[in-house]
């Protein structure tokens, strides 16, 4: 009887949760969700990738903040292709998309390219966007501060003039990006961008 009642409670409890994992919706209506791992191989290479992310220290684990981004395009020869780059700022307000995935508890943001796969420029409300954007990712990101000038005393060889600003660096290569272009037999071809 009380092996009976166990199993009672614990199909209860299961069905509890399940019911309420499938009422949870997205927390605003300007963005929408979609579901871009429609089959196994979709489904790995986001999987590794945001492993990859993890383990070669893309994604702060420290701060735990990363998210990424694809741009969905087509390519010249009419194959679909994915730009994923790991990000960890805010740099999405600049042109927020209007569509998300939430994979596995990671947020992927989902922007439309052109055929070189560079982003196409958002037609729809920023401010209402990024409003409903900064609900989804929450602390996932830091914040970008903004740009200030930098004072120097340093002057201008030759024409002895004084610099305007300091310097500035600037980290160039790859940062953990990939293109992966999906072929019409179901194989994929995996591209790292210079």
């Amino acid at each position: 009887m009380k092996y009976i009642l166990f199993c009672f409670l614990i199909t209860f409890f299961y069905c509890q949760q399940s019911y309420a994992q499938q009422s949870i919706t997205v927390p605003c209506h300007e963005v929408e969700q979609v579901n871009l791992a429609t089959d196994s191989i979709k489904f790995k290479i986001l999987s590794r990738f945001i492993d990859k992310c993890i383990y070669e220290k893309r994604f702060s684990a420290i701060y735990d903040k990363g998210i990424v981004h694809l741009i969905q395009f087509t390519n010249s020869e009419g194959k679909l292709c994915w730009h994923l780059i790991p990000r960890i700022d805010d740099s999405y307000k600049n042109n927020p998309p209007s569509q998300f995935m939430d994979f596995l508890g990671d947020i992927i943001l989902v922007f439309q390219g052109n055929q070189s796969g560079s982003r196409v420029q958002s037609t729809k409300n920023k401010e209402a966007l990024n409003g409903c954007l900064e609900k989804i990712i929450g602390d996932r990101v830091f914040t970008s501060p903004t740009i200030k000038s930098r004072w120097t005393s340093d002057v201008l060889p030759i024409i002895n003039k004084q610099r305007s600003e300091g310097n500035r660096r600037n980290l160039l290569g790859n940062a953990g990006e990939i293109i992966i272009v999906f072929n019409p037999d179901g194989t994929y071809q995996t591209i790292i961008p210079a």
